[in-house]
């Protein structure tokens, strides 16, 4: 029992239906060794027929090589075959010479039936159960009808007891165990498999996490690029048209360089932070002047402005500092305020850009006129959704920029906030604290 048990925590994890009938084939050549020999010796102190005893003395040993061959070379299926039928053959003999329907024959043949059900595959499983009960049916009838003789050795009611005691005691045990082993090889697999799909969650909140990523990471850069990329269409395609007078076109040429060269760096921004989202790298960070930071993104979006006779004013309150900044990341976020605040104010108004420079803190401010943004939409402003709005000029947004806005202000420990200013100016605020 103990070498058994053993044998059954030897491992905690195992699922494989083929591992368990393999245990419980050791399981069973094992504890009927050891039943074969107990019951020898007890037919033996009995005063049994010689027959009996030796009989299972000697059919013990194919009993205890079968669990060697099965333990090292596995063959567990040929196995339980060959054991099968020497079980039938000490069935036999036993029923013969140990008092018959009146002995502990029928606990083997139900052991039998639960042995050849759980062991055995395929269509010899059903050879073996109707062969058990034709076997059980033919003794037992024979008996009856006088058929068979059957020598009787019980000399009183103890002996009676002893012997149907030993062979009970056996049975369940056999069959505790392999319930036991069967339950606990159960409950691993369900661990197995809940643990499984764990793994498939978090696999499939990795996947959806990553498309979000790229979703967002697509939206922000065919927002950067739509409103530049479309000023450079429409003049291209005036230029095409003769609308300009001979005098304009080195204006013109002039501006469609700086439009080109604005656009540059947008999009190297852009890919920039793009890459840095995709490759999971740590962000750059790079030494440069506040008011050389700011004044350039005024001087990028001043063209836009002009298409709409609108005027940046820029305006400082600090002294200048050098400082190691995302610029990549501030420029993508202070553009597209400029940017909104550029297709939201009113037609020849004035766009205001402050920087704000202390000793502990660093700010930027963007205000625009035009229709303040309403208690209800405020609540939903920085939330990641595709929403359609039209600027002063129908120019058509997609309601993404500002969520990107914050949600890259978030990554690099900024803090970007909307505000209404004492004259109705809508004003977006990008600070952080200085160290």
């Amino acid at each position: 029992m103990l070498i058994t048990k053993g044998l059954l925590l030897s491992e905690e994890n195992v699922t494989d239906l083929n591992y368990i009938q393999r245990q419980i084939a050791k399981i069973f050549s094992l504890l009927t060794f050891f039943l074969l020999l107990l019951l020898g010796l007890s037919d033996f102190l009995l005063g049994m027929s010689p027959v009996i005893y030796f009989s299972k003395l000697g059919l013990s040993l194919p009993f205890l090589i079968s669990y060697y061959i099965i333990s090292k070379y596995g063959y567990e299926q040929l196995i339980v075959n060959v054991l099968l039928i020497v079980a039938h053959i000490i069935i036999c003999i036993n029923f013969l010479y140990n008092d018959g329907s009146n002995g502990p024959t029928v606990y083997a043949f139900f052991l039998m039936l639960v042995v050849s059900s759980l062991l055995v595959h395929g269509w010899l499983k059903i050879v073996w159960y109707l062969g058990s009960l034709s076997m059980f049916f033919f003794l037992f009838y024979g008996e009856v009808k006088g058929f068979i003789t059957v020598e009787h050795f019980y000399e009183n009611a103890e002996n009676q007891f002893v012997d149907h005691a030993v062979a009970i005691l056996w049975i369940s045990t056999f069959v505790f165990i392999v319930i036991h082993f069967f339950i606990r090889s159960y409950r691993n697999q369900s661990q197995l498999l809940y643990k499984i799909k764990e793994r498939q969650d978090r696999s499939l909140e990795e996947v959806k996490m990553l498309n979000d990523q790229k979703n967002r990471l697509i939206a922000l850069l065919s927002h950067d690029l739509k409103n530049p990329i479309g000023m450079l269409h429409t003049t291209l395609g005036l230029v095409e048209k003769d609308a300009f007078e001979p005098g304009e076109m080195e204006q013109i040429l002039f501006n469609l360089k700086g439009q080109s060269y604005h656009l540059n760096k947008v999009l190297n921004n852009t890919l920039s932070w793009v890459m840095t989202e995709l490759e999971d790298t740590p962000i750059q960070l790079h030494e440069i002047s506040l008011i050389e930071l700011t004044q350039e993104m005024k001087d990028m979006m001043a063209m836009q402005a002009e298409e709409k006779n609108q005027i940046i004013e820029f305006s400082i309150e600090g002294e200048d500092r050098k400082i190691s900044l995302e610029i990549n990341e501030i420029k993508i976020i202070l553009k597209n305020l400029l940017d909104n605040a550029i297709k939201f104010a009113p037609i020849g108004s004035t766009i205001y850009l402050d920087l704000k420079i202390s000793a502990d803190k660093l700010s930027w401010l963007v205000c625009n006129g035009g229709a303040t943004i309403s208690a209800a939409e405020q609540q939903e402003l920085f939330m990641f959704r595709a929403r359609t709005s039209y600027g002063t000029k129908k120019e058509k947004g997609t309601g993404v920029g500002l969520p990107l806005c914050k949600r890259i202000a978030d990554k690099i420990n900024f803090e970007l906030k909307y505000s209404s200013s004492e004259d109705s100016n809508n004003c977006f605020t990008l600070c952080r604290k200085l160290a």
